[in-house]
């Protein structure tokens, strides 16, 4: 399938890829130093209740990207993966359209039905599109949104038998990961995932829109842990050279050990990261499917 690039994305996706592009052009904003102190402090207290997962369990599967990876699957603006070896397993996002999304879930042999909790990064399209479809398989689900959402989401999967649970600070998702809790952004905030393992945290984050060394750095202080991974849209399509260089120094000195960027992250980013991590950049789109022992080789 055709790899879409930003400005090809704008064109396709409408004003929703474009408010990613905005967005790119804006400092994200950050809570208040005396909230986010007493938020970290309680926080800390709920990490250190988390427990980690055997790293050889996990499993990582990129259902929805505007990345190819196998030629097999469709590809579109957007995003979904789908998370494994967990005491829960955990659909992350939900891409763009139902019909690539739930025809990619077939494809990849996922039984949707047996999916029982659902993390949603943020409220842009390319990450709920196909939620209502893929809730209308089963009633009982548990739905995890940052707690600025509107109302329309949360009516729909509430319509659907869904439990929503709104996410304002961080909070266990299940017994070996939390959210990291909603941060702001001025297009849209957002939460990521964080998972611990034996070998370090797994971070998942959406587009990045609060910005992906942010969200880092927030995993670190919930979870006394080094980062084994990064994954997921790092929202630079926009950036420069210098900064983007930059952001992958970071990445290096907070110890991120792999990374895999992806769907709004831009094709520039992704070569400079491939540059500076060799062997230990996972190169990702949809159909990739990442196992815990990957992590560990080099």
């Amino acid at each position: 399938m055709e790899k879409l690039n930003r400005r090809e994305a704008l064109q396709k996706g409408g004003r929703l890829a474009l408010g990613g592009a905005v967005c790119a052009a804006w400092t994200p904003l950050t809570l208040g130093c005396a909230n986010e102190e007493k938020i970290m402090a309680a926080a800390r207290e709920l990490g250190k209740k988390i427990q980690p997962v055997d790293l050889e369990k996990l499993k990582i599967t990129i259902i929805y990207d505007n990345n190819p990876y196998k030629q097999e699957l469709r590809t579109d603006w957007g995003f979904s993966c789908l998370i494994e070896g967990l005491d829960a397993t955990i659909l992350f996002d939900t891409g763009r359209y139902d019909t690539i999304f739930m025809s990619n879930l077939t494809r990849l042999g996922i039984d949707g039905g047996k999916i029982g909790t659902v993390f949603l990064s943020h409220e842009h399209q390319d990450h709920v599109g196909g939620l209502q479809t893929f809730l209308e398989a089963r009633r009982d689900r548990k739905v995890y949104v940052p707690q600025s959402f509107t109302g329309g989401i949360k009516k729909m999967a509430a319509s659907q038998g869904a439990a929503v649970v709104d996410v304002a600070d961080p909070v266990m998702v299940t017994r070996n990961c939390l959210s990291s809790g909603e941060m702001r952004s001025v297009v849209k905030n957002e939460h990521s995932l964080v998972i611990d393992t034996s070998h370090g945290l797994v971070v998942i984050t959406g587009c990045a829109h609060p910005g992906i060394c942010d969200i880092v750095e927030r995993s670190l202080k919930l979870v006394n842990k080094k980062v084994l991974m990064v994954l997921g849209g790092f929202h630079l399509g926009m950036n420069s050279d210098g900064s983007i260089r930059k952001i992958a120094a970071r990445f290096q000195e907070m110890g991120v050990r792999y990374v895999g960027p992806t769907h709004c992250t831009g094709q520039l980013a992704q070569r400079i990261f491939q540059q500076v991590y060799g062997d230990r950049y996972l190169s990702c789109g949809a159909g990739r499917i990442i196992h815990g022992e990957d992590l560990c080789r080099i």
